[in-house]
C-alpha cells in the first residue's frame, strides 16, 4: 500500500477507507463470473473518481474494498 499523501492548496492528506458491501439478505451471489465482472467495474469507477484501489477481496456473500482518496 502506497504512503503517499495527496497534496492541494494549502491541504496534505492521507486518507483511507475500508468498504464493506454485502447483497441483500447476504445472499452468496459474489461467485464466478459476477466476481471478475464487479471488479472490472470497480476498477473503472476508481480511475474515473482518481481513487486508487489497495484491496479487493471478494467472499460470496460480501466485499471488501480497502481505497485510498
Amino acid at each position: 500500500m502506497s504512503e503517499i499523501n495527496k497534496r492541494n492548496a494549502g491541504c496534505v492528506s492521507n486518507v483511507k477507507y475500508h468498504l464493506v458491501w454485502c447483497p441483500e439478505y447476504r445472499k452468496a451471489v459474489l461467485v464466478g463470473a459476477v466476481v471478475d465482472r464487479l471488479k472490472e467495474l470497480l476498477r473503472e469507477k476508481a480511475k474515473e473518481l482518481n481513487i486508487e484501489i489497495e484491496v479487493i477481496e471478494v467472499m460470496p456473500d460480501h466485499l471488501h474494498l480497502f481505497v485510498t482518496g
